[in-house]
């Protein structure tokens, strides 16, 4: 396999080209076949999720993925929203998390806390989905971190039971979470044996990657704790998948691909923006390899050494990431406003009014009746 061909598997398999409709049935195949969409507060355009489908459905309905949580067809971990279908797996992480001492500052806040666990649990349970600010807090020992979460008691507890699998997202009210009881809410997955864990891990990974190593793999935010070598050499050995050899570059590790991978038939590349937490580019490293492009977020980066922008997200275009363009909806005026583009030079000559016209789909997404450009 040619370093081409691979960055065309990876991007089909991540369904940017081929997708479905942009309906509720569209969406949940998108998300399953991806595997998660990330979680994240930014909200300089659009909310990661909505960027990440927008990618690949074009104009779609935002209302529908809340809609498909609402069903159960989705839940949300603590970063992550991710396919009921997959509980399998998750409620194993779950579990895993349930019986750890670590993170260790987390067991002894839940084990000085019982009566705010006790109290957060009992409310839900007569009362149903209830926002964080319902609760009182009745911490005795405090959260402390030194970071942003520090005495919010109330969040971290809601956290924590959420990453133990004892409370869950039911749905937002005016754009606040609704907490809920996980049992009950959630349907009760059979527990898989290990073997079976990590076959039904590695090999959605490797679906959703379609081309990767093992390291890469173990990378995959929604499955790498259950991602191994084991694994995969039995997928391999019953024919699920196979070794790959790249003809024109060089990786540090074996390379793996699913056997049913293929690039679809009359593949044909688009011009797209990436939201900086994108599945296809979150692993930094393995887009340096496979695309051959260095990419790092800014938000941090004092203004003055930024290079590509706050909020950079990358331009796919075909098989090839060639640039970044840096926008922002600014939502008083209903402009996007593009603060910044910037193409390899050895980015095609007419990829230009290709970068135009995404930007200009982006804008018509967001309800941005205005796009605004850089002088220069």
């Amino acid at each position: 396999m040619t370093v081409s061909e691979a960055r065309r598997l990876a991007i089909s398999a991540q369904r940017i080209v081929g997708p479905p409709p942009p309906t509720r049935k569209g969406i949940l195949e998108v998300i399953r076949d991806i595997g998660y969409l990330q979680l994240d507060p930014t909200n300089v355009v659009a909310r990661n999720p909505q960027l990440v489908l927008w990618t690949r459905l074009g104009h779609f309905d935002p209302a529908l993925l809340d809609s498909l949580i609402a069903k159960r067809q989705l839940f949300e971990t603590v970063s992550l929203i991710v396919p009921t279908s997959d509980l399998a797996v998750h409620s194993a992480t779950m579990r895993a998390y349930r019986r750890a001492t670590w993170p260790e500052r987390a067991a002894k806040f839940v084990a000085r806390n019982r009566q705010l666990r006790r109290s957060v649990l009992t409310r839900l349970r007569r009362e149903g989905p209830l926002p964080l600010t319902a609760f009182e807090d009745r911490a005795v020992v405090s959260w402390t971190s030194g970071w942003w979460n520090d005495e919010r008691n109330v969040t971290m507890m809601l956290a924590i039971l959420q990453r133990r699998g004892e409370v869950v997202v039911a749905g937002r009210s005016h754009g606040r979470k609704l907490w809920a009881l996980a049992q009950g809410w959630l349907p009760k997955a059979v527990p898989l044996s290990r073997p079976a864990l990590e076959r039904e891990a590695t090999l959605r990974a490797l679906r959703a990657a379609g081309v990767a190593t093992l390291k890469q793999l173990r990378w995959h935010y929604a499955f790498s704790r259950h991602v191994t070598q084991q694994a995969l050499d039995a997928l391999v050995h019953e024919g699920a998948a196979l070794r790959v050899v790249l003809a024109d570059a060089a990786w540090k590790g074996a390379v793996y691909a699913p056997a049913g991978a293929r690039i679809r038939d009359g593949w044909e590349g688009r011009t797209t923006l990436l939201s900086p937490f994108d599945n296809l580019i979150i692993d930094r490293t393995r887009t340096e390899q496979l695309f051959g492009y260095r990419y790092r977020m800014e938000i941090y980066t004092p203004l003055h050494l930024r290079k590509l922008g706050y909020w950079a997200m990358p331009v796919l275009h075909g098989e090839r990431i060639v640039g970044s363009v840096d926008p922002r909806f600014d939502r008083a005026r209903g402009e996007l406003v593009v603060n910044k583009v910037v193409l390899d030079p050895s980015a095609p000559r007419n990829v230009a009014r290709h970068v135009k016209g995404a930007v200009e789909e982006l804008a018509a997404f967001v309800g941005a009746t205005k796009v605004r450009w850089p002088r220069a």
